[in-house]
């Protein structure tokens, strides 16, 4: 008896949903809506901090040294990936290198394309000393790449090439040796060689006439440096003041941690989860108040219809039960599809936004967004619980009683 009595309840939520549909579409909407910006907002922050993490880990070096002028092009392309080109005298890193306290110091070339064969994007090219490197090389083993060889580069997971194709920087063709694993850095959408390799665009017409490619053997765009233990527990600051001075006069250097390359970039990380979050309040109760609103309007338009159940022996807790199935298969079907649909479209333009962005790829693997799905749509069941029983209240008045006795 009391399934059957269950299995009324159910039935009558369905029916009146199918017989009010531009009511039940207008609430849904209000779900979808609320599911896709906690999903979207949720994703997009989760990747933030990660790329943030992952970049800082990834460094490598106690220390970056940099011209002054380019921390900033430098920490959106190894953040997101933007491509840049900067360059300063090799006589730098030689200066550097006489500092007391330094250990080691390896420099890189960042060498932004103006277009590639292998995307519609530009990408960013980093090249790096095989004898001295101990920041890339290492990172590549990780990641059980092969050793690169003259005219050979690995390709980043963003990068539209595999192995063994030919791809064209400044019309000269490299081979692809291995493609990387996904990192959610800028890392992801960059391509890595050696020097003698990146040296072979100094026949290139294209990148004579917007490289400076007649000095090129003798730039950098990037030192990375280790220290001493004793150093880097002690007297860190010190030292950087000393490497910062080891520039050419006149010339303002940059030598922090990656910590602090990204600081900018992590305050507006929490900037704009501050941000999320109150989109995110502001979408719930928005939702809630309109579920509420249309509940009550129906609930009011339903009155008579109570009041026959009550004629019919139904109890007020069998009619809130009608009120809490249909909330709860509004907000679930809403919920789950703003949750389905929002996940959809981020995962096929997921390179399209982070480059609009200007943010990491997006992870849009299982394990990332699983939670984040059962989030959303526990907040759209929670929502739609609270419209319910502050709707349902009306019923635990006796109006409908009262309404039926004047109707008889």
């Amino acid at each position: 008896m009391k399934s059957d009595r269950k299995l009324s309840t159910l039935n009558m939520a369905v029916q009146n949903l199918k017989a009010k549909k531009s009511r039940t579409a207008f609430m849904m909407f209000f779900v979808i809506l609320m599911s896709a910006t906690v999903f979207f907002s949720t994703i997009l922050m989760n990747n933030l901090k990660q790329g943030i993490k992952s970049t800082t880990e990834r460094a490598g070096a106690d220390m970056i040294v940099i011209p002054d002028e380019g921390t900033e092009d430098i920490r959106d392309s190894l953040f997101a990936g933007t491509p840049c080109s900067i360059f300063f005298d090799k006589e730098w890193k030689e200066a550097v290198e006489q500092v007391e306290g330094v250990e080691r110091v390896s420099g890189q070339l960042y060498v932004g394309t103006l277009s590639a064969s292998c995307c519609d994007l530009p990408v960013q090219m980093v090249a790096f000393d095989p004898e001295t490197d101990f920041v890339v090389q290492p990172w590549l083993q990780n990641q059980n790449a092969v050793k690169l060889e003259k005219g050979q580069v690995l390709v980043g997971s963003r990068v539209e090439a595999e192995p063994g194709d030919m791809i064209q920087f400044y019309l000269t063709e490299f081979e692809v040796a291995g493609k990387l694993e996904p990192t959610g850095m800028g890392y992801d959408g960059s391509v890595f060689m050696t020097f003698d390799t990146l040296y072979e665009l100094k026949d290139s017409v294209t990148a004579q006439a917007t490289l400076p490619m007649d000095e090129i053997e003798n730039k950098l765009s990037m030192l990375m440096v280790d220290v001493n233990d004793e150093i880097r527990d002690v007297d860190l600051i010190r030292l950087r003041l000393e490497v910062a001075k080891c520039g050419p006069e006149g010339q303002k250097m940059y030598a922090g941690t990656t910590d602090e390359l990204l600081s900018g970039i992590s305050a507006q990380v929490k900037k704009l989860a501050g941000y999320g979050n109150v989109l995110t309040y502001i979408s719930l109760i928005s939702t809630a108040l309109a579920l509420i609103s249309i509940f009550a309007i129906t609930i009011n338009e339903r009155r008579y219809e109570f009041g026959v159940l009550y004629a019919l022996g139904a109890k007020k807790s069998q009619m809130r039960n009608i009120i809490l199935s249909e909330a709860l298969m509004i907000s679930g079907i809403g919920g789950v599809t703003g949750t389905l649909l929002t996940y959809g479209v981020v995962a096929a333009f997921k390179d399209v936004i982070s480059v609009k962005l200007d943010v990491p790829v997006l992870d849009m693997s299982l394990a990332q967004t699983m939670p984040v799905a059962a989030i959303c749509i526990g907040i759209a069941l929670f929502t739609g619980i609270i419209a319910a029983v502050c709707s349902a209240c009306q019923i635990s008045k006796g109006e409908v009683y009262r309404l039926l006795r004047e109707n008889e």
